[in-house]
């Protein structure tokens, strides 16, 4: 497990001991990753990928959806953001937290956006 793996596990079991992991902070990171999704100068999601209630989404990359489901292990769909050049070296999606595009911080709540698709 890496370092990166770690820092999302990490500090959602510090939140929850702090008591700070409520609803309220789920619904405020979900809304942080929706807008980085769709920024067009940051995330950039739908510049290849449909999103529901995206608007002139792309159709290079899969449609993102049931991502929970695809993907129940949040720190795998983390680590695709992070860098798919590791596990599809043939993929145009860029290594968004390799190439310091977004921070783990940032990562992890596109994710917690896209796990409710």
């Amino acid at each position: 497990m890496t370092a990166f793996s770690r820092t999302p596990v990490l500090f959602i079991l510090l939140a929850i001991a702090a008591g700070l992991a409520s609803p309220a902070w789920a619904q405020s990171a979900v809304a942080d990753g929706r807008k980085l999704a769709f920024d067009r100068g940051k995330g950039n999601c739908l510049t290849c990928h449909v999103i529901k209630g995206g608007d002139l989404p792309g159709t290079i990359g899969p449609e993102l959806k049931d991502l929970k489901a695809k993907y129940p292990d949040r720190n795998e769909l983390a680590a695709i953001i992070f860098d798919e050049t590791k596990r599809n070296p043939q993929t145009m999606m860029p290594p968004f937290g390799r190439n310091r595009i977004l921070t783990e911080q940032e990562i992890s709540a596109i994710v917690d956006f896209l796990q409710t698709l």
